[in-house]
């Protein structure tokens, strides 16, 4: 039996859709913090003022294109209410760029792409606290307003159930379209769950999935929800304590195989894991816990080892009046760590003079590939450029996550092609999900007709349809996919000499 992969590039999408990524490059965070991860570091100054979340997105060449916070200095005056700001490239309050639903939280809000070639973004909102509780979205359109940007539709709720404070995304395993993970928090009970919320996110909309109970049951509004370099597992961490790690599909949003590190507390005392990492080669899990308001620990998990929670290492403390939340992965592959001061007189936002070395610098973890020591952990050593942070860093997905290559779902990569290995027939079949349909090509087929079948997991026939080969043994055609249920099918193609067939998924 023959196996043929064959990567479509060119033919497939062209040139313009490869090209159109998007970039985590450009970080914009703190008070008035711009910092760019090319070859070596640089900074610009930005209208940022966000003691917490905040949000970047560049293009592919790395030049930002528009970034936001979920609470700002009018949040002292106006109320927790509506803090949310978007500023365009030009560092201006974005056309209707104001009063989003963020209530100051560190990862209630993240930008998502429409897909890899158009200019619209989705921006998701977690409405964590009163009054504003639910998961809500708004709409920037990038050609708008002279390339500027405009929100053309602004705070719609896609779900009223209060959301944890955990939202995050990661590419499908198409390369172009995304999901986004967050969990519920039950407020007026604090009921213990297990349920994920996904939404699956393409260019024609906002798809709710079914409902996943996975994993340990637990309850908190507070923790983070991080993915792994190839998407394929991540892992939560939450302020009651829990810390955990899951096996993740990209091509189904399945969540599976939960492997428990450490158990919720419901009585405490709690460590408050507020935020999590993975290393870029994916064997160490850091985990942020704040015991204090100037007091944290960063741990690490030696994910390879046979017993993970008795891997735990504590690499680093940050105390020295410095309050922290936060902390991420960058561009360079360090792990970097924001902090706020709490001294007198420090406040939010901060004077014009006050400036020291907790708020001019950030910690970072500098070989986070490293175990213990070794990844040396350093204090405040990470200088801003002039500006100044506080607890928040950016909370951005991974932009420039590629396909799962090989998957059945990589639309990048025709399926693996099954045929009786007597010739080399070549057969490919794809499912595009903008169009709904599967595409089928083969060439070299022997014979002059046949019966294109397709097949579900349990071998039934759902299409079936005589076909007509032209000479060179070529068919085209393909196969419409309405009212036909997501999941895994195979293709096939029978002709009287001739058999071929190919798995594929519908997404």
């Amino acid at each position: 039996m023959k196996y043929h992969l064959l990567i479509l590039f060119f033919f497939l999408f062209g040139y313009g859709e490869m090209e159109a990524q998007y970039s985590n490059k450009v970080w914009c965070f703190g008070d008035s913090v711009g910092v760019v991860f090319t070859n070596s570091v640089t900074y610009f100054s930005t209208d940022e003022s966000s003691l917490s979340a905040s949000v970047s997105i560049a293009d592919a060449q790395d030049s930002l294109l528009f970034y936001g916070s979920s609470v700002h200095p009018a949040a002292y005056i106006n109320g927790w209410k509506k803090n949310g700001r978007l500023k365009n490239r030009l560092h201006q309050t974005m056309q209707n760029g104001d009063s989003l639903i963020c209530l100051g939280w560190y990862h209630d809000m993240i930008i998502v792409p429409k897909s890899v070639t158009d200019s619209t973004f989705y921006v998701f909102l977690a409405g964590v606290t009163g009054p504003y509780f639910g998961l809500y979205y708004s709409i920037v359109d990038l050609k708008l307003n002279n390339g500027l940007g405009s929100v053309t539709q602004k705070n719609v709720m896609l779900d009223p159930v209060s959301t944890k404070d955990a939202l995050m995304a990661v590419k499908h395993g198409n390369g172009k379209d995304w999901w986004l993970v967050t969990r519920k928090w039950d407020y007026p009970n604090a009921a213990y769950d297990n349920a994920f919320y996904l939404y699956f996110v393409d260019s024609t909309g906002i798809y709710p999935q079914p409902i996943q109970n996975v994993g340990t049951m637990r309850t908190s509004n507070g923790g983070d929800i991080v993915f792994n370099s190839d998407g394929t597992k991540f892992a939560e961490c939450d302020i009651g304590n829990l810390i955990e790690l899951y096996d993740f599909d990209r091509c189904t949003g399945i969540i599976s195989s939960p492997l428990n590190i450490e158990l919720p507390n419901t009585t405490g005392p709690f460590k408050y894991y507020s935020s999590a990492c993975f290393s870029p080669n994916n064997r160490f899990l850091y985990v942020l816990s704040i015991l204090a308001i100037d007091e944290a620990y960063i741990y690490q998990y030696d994910l390879q080892a046979s017993n993970i929670a008795a891997s735990k290492t504590q690499i680093g403390t940050i105390m020295d009046s410095a309050s922290v939340a936060m902390m991420k992965l960058a561009p360079d592959g360090k792990i970097y760590i924001g902090a706020w001061t709490n001294l007198p007189g420090s406040g939010y936002p901060y004077t014009q003079s006050f400036y020291n070395v907790v708020n001019s610098n950030l910690t970072v973890i500098n070989y986070p590939d490293s175990m213990g020591s070794a990844c040396n952990f350093q204090l405040f050593a990470f200088p801003l450029g002039g500006h100044r942070t506080y607890r928040g860093l950016p909370h951005n997905p991974n932009y420039g996550m590629g396909p799962l290559v090989g998957s059945p779902c990589d639309t990048l990569t025709v399926s693996i092609t099954e045929n009786d290995g007597k010739n080399d027939v070549f057969f490919q079949a794809w499912y595009n999900s903008e169009w709904n349909m599967i595409h089928v090509n083969a060439s070299k087929l022997k014979g002059k007709s046949g019966v294109l079948r397709l097949f579900d997991v349990e071998g039934r026939v759902v299409v079936e349809r005589k076909v007509e080969v032209v000479s060179g043994g070529y068919f085209t055609g393909e196969v419409a996919m309405n009212g036909i249920a997501s999941g895994v099918y195979i293709v096939s193609i029978s002709t009287e000499k001739d058999k071929v067939q190919s798995k594929i998924m519908k997404f």
